[in-house]
């Protein structure tokens, strides 16, 4: 039987000590005035009370076991970059007080980057182990001869040795690895591949492992030249063949994974079972729900456009049209994609991609809009008035809508990603029409009329979302405290990753487009969390989904990314809809990335994870992690504040020499007060008056 011990021991202060016995001298004496100077010296101790400092002990029973494993690392010396081995050593422990912290000690000390790459290994371990890392706590020891460069790319190995330990499998020590690991468990690419595999032989290794893609790496090469007595230094990018290099050079064999799948079956002889949906993602019911909807808005489009060609036609001869200032034609082209988007929201519907056709309708509904804004601007005579009219019959729609949104009540899983949608539809609502009329101070109006429209049409989009949750059953009660609880991990997830990428890509030399609205996501989320958890979530999920995404497509958006991004997110889904939950939102990013696929493979990528991200956020809802004390975590005790106190402002240590002195003081003036009563008591009574007469009497007698 596992049993703790715990106990709290607290260190006496002086006051502890002397209040208890003067106390007792007071009631001994039982002198009045002894109890005046009693006081006294409790209000000059209370100037000086001390916090009690605690600390807790016990025991605690632990299972463990430790993995080490070596790792290739790059150093920069005199001449040049060498290669260099490391040892990481992961022991992970389950037991009383676990839950799931990872603790990192490098020697010598190493960038901050190994701190994010020991956590990322401990999450992708625990993801394809299917086991709970709450109930665990991790240690890395990572130790090298010599500094090493930065970098995340022993990321890999951690995550195997991690396994490893978790599993109690073996690993095969003549084998090495290299590689960065991605979120989603593949393995990223590196540099310093050459000098990594000298190291492997310097440690006996006969196999070493890369990340797939990286076969042929460059070496700059130069070349001296005589040309007819002139010395001419050349140099060049050559071609290496790693797995040619490594075998001719060292005798080891080279081979690339994608994986860490493919790399545990190196290391270990096992690999996880990979999970392949063959489910239809968009279900009769999903269907039912959303074809209507996708018909009303191509209606609406199409009525909209041909008012906005309308009107433009009645017009366009009032709209200005020469240097610098274009408006017609840029006017026109906006009514040219007014009808590409309806169009296109056609062929969606006939496709059955409902939700394609609902988004190409949307902007096509925005466009035309705008047309129809531009239109009458540039016809009235009093276009100042006018934008002052439109400005105020779009604020108070926006913010009809947005009061709707946020009042709407969440009760299932169902509402709870219809209401999330729809807020956050409402905030985009709100921020374009703030820089709609920050553009209209700039004077720049095209501009705040296209925001206009945007806003708008955005908010007519809130009322689609709010009124779809009553088209598909409310299955599950959402728990207030549990969505906020889920809504908080996702958000501190979404930080942590977008921290790990910037810093990685800053190393690596590279930059992301996807890094540059999660920011402000993560923001909006920060912001949303206390009195919007709903729509705070669903924005944590599209940062962490791009955060990641930034890191793991750093070498390119190939189709090998993107058919394992396309059945990651079929998987989710399939694993929602066993638990019961009908993943709207999911579904919904899910089809629109389909139509994505030809024509952007990166944004194509984006959407299948965000979708993956939805359905796997609704799994946490139905089954929340516990939370759990570490024994690693404590409070210290809080001083009481002392405002505008002497002593409160004295060192620690003078507060005791404070103390001492003001306990001799009153000892002082208590001993002088009792000396002096007693002479005064002699003089006024002498010692022959203290004895009767009949005693007196007697004794002269005797």
């Amino acid at each position: 039987m596992k049993k703790t011990l715990n106990y709290t021991d607290k260190f006496l202060f002086p006051s502890d000590i002397y209040l208890p016995l003067l106390l007792y001298w007071v009631v001994l004496m039982k002198k009045r005035f002894l109890a005046t100077c009693l006081v006294l010296m409790v209000l000059f101790s209370a100037n000086i009370s001390l916090t009690s400092a605690s600390f807790e002990e016990g025991n605690v029973t632990l299972f463990y076991r430790t993995v080490s494993v070596y790792a290739p690392a790059v150093a920069r010396t005199s001449n040049g970059l060498v290669g260099v081995t490391s040892t990481i050593t992961v022991t992970v422990q389950n037991g009383t007080g676990c839950s799931g912290k990872v603790f990192v000690e490098t020697l010598p000390l190493t960038q901050i980057d190994m701190q994010g790459s020991a956590r990322l290994a401990v999450m992708v371990a625990g993801t394809l182990t299917g086991i709970d890392i709450s109930n665990y706590d991790f240690f890395f020891v990572i130790q090298t001869s010599s500094p090493i460069i930065g970098g995340p790319s022993a990321g890999a190995v951690m995550t195997i040795a991690t396994i490893a330990a978790l599993e109690g499998w073996q690993l095969d020590n003549r084998t090495m690895m290299t590689g960065m690991i991605d979120p989603d468990g593949s393995i990223g690419p590196v540099g310093g591949i050459p000098e990594k595999i000298e190291a492997a032989y310097s440690v006996g290794a006969t196999r070493f492992l890369f990340p797939k893609g990286q076969g042929v790496m460059y070496k700059t090469v130069t070349e001296t030249k005589n040309m007819g007595g002139i010395i001419q230094i050349v140099q060049k990018r050559v071609p290496i063949d790693i797995s040619e290099y490594a075998m001719n050079n060292f005798g080891i064999e080279a081979i690339e994974v994608a994986d860490i799948n493919e790399a545990l079956l190196y290391f270990t002889g096992h690999t996880f079972e990979t999970h392949v949906s063959n489910e239809t993602i968009t279900t009769s019911n999903y269907t039912t729900s959303m074809e209507p909807l996708a018909l009303h808005l191509i209606n609406d489009a199409n009525n909209s456009y041909a008012t906005a060609k309308s009107l433009f036609e009645n017009t366009k001869s009032d709209i200005p049209n020469s240097f610098p200032f274009y408006y017609r034609n840029q006017i026109n082209d906006m009514l040219d994609n007014a009808q590409t988007s309806l169009e296109k929201a056609r062929d969606s519907y006939e496709k059955k991609l409902f939700y394609s056709s609902t988004s190409s309708a949307f902007q096509s509904l925005i466009n035309s809009r705008f047309v129809q804004y531009a239109s009458n601007y540039f016809n009235t005579d009093d276009r100042g008035n006018y934008l002052d009219n439109l400005f105020n019959t779009v604020e108070s729609f926006v913010s009809n809508q947005s009061e709707k949104a946020k009042d709407a009540t969440i009760k299932g899983m169902t509402s709870l990603q219809c209401v999330g949608a729809a807020q956050k539809r409402a905030f985009d609502a709100e921020d374009y029409l703030k820089n709609a009329q920050q553009d209209y101070q700039k004077r720049d109006y095209l501009n705040a009329l296209y925001k206009l429209a945007f806003a708008f049409e955005r908010s007519k989009s809130v009322g689609w979302w709010l009124n779809m949750s009553s088209t598909f059953e409310d299955i599950g009660q959402v728990n207030n405290s549990v969505l906020d609880d889920v809504a908080h991990r996702y958000l501190d997830l979404a930080i942590q990753a977008n921290t790990y990428s910037s810093i990685i890509l800053q190393e690596m030399g590279e930059s992301s487009s996807l890094l540059s609205g999660v920011g402000d996501l993560i923001d909006d989320a920060g912001s949303e969390i206390e009195e919007y958890p709903a729509s705070s979530l669903f924005a944590s999920l599209e940062a962490l989904a791009k955060a990641n995404l930034a890191l793991e497509l750093v070498d390119g958006a190939k189709q090998d990314k993107l058919d394992k991004t396309r059945e990651s997110a079929a998987t989710a889904i399939s694993e929602s809809r066993s638990l019961g939950i009908e993943p709207i939102l999911a579904v919904s990013y899910f089809e629109f990335a389909q139509t994505l696929e030809n024509g952007s493979t990166t944004d194509a990528i984006v959407y299948y994870r965000y979708a993956q991200m939805i359905a796997g956020a609704l799994h946490f809802m139905v089954s929340p992690p516990v939370q759990k004390q570490s024994r690693f975590e404590g409070i210290p005790p809080i001083n009481p504040p002392q405002h505008n106190s002497f002593v409160a402002s004295l060192p620690f240590d003078l507060k005791w020499v404070y103390a001492a002195a003001t306990l001799l003081v009153v000892m002082l003036i208590v001993g002088a007060a009792v000396i002096a009563r007693e002479k005064r008591f002699k003089k006024e009574f002498p010692p022959e008056m203290w004895m009767p007469r009949s005693m007196e009497e007697y004794y002269r007698k005797h």
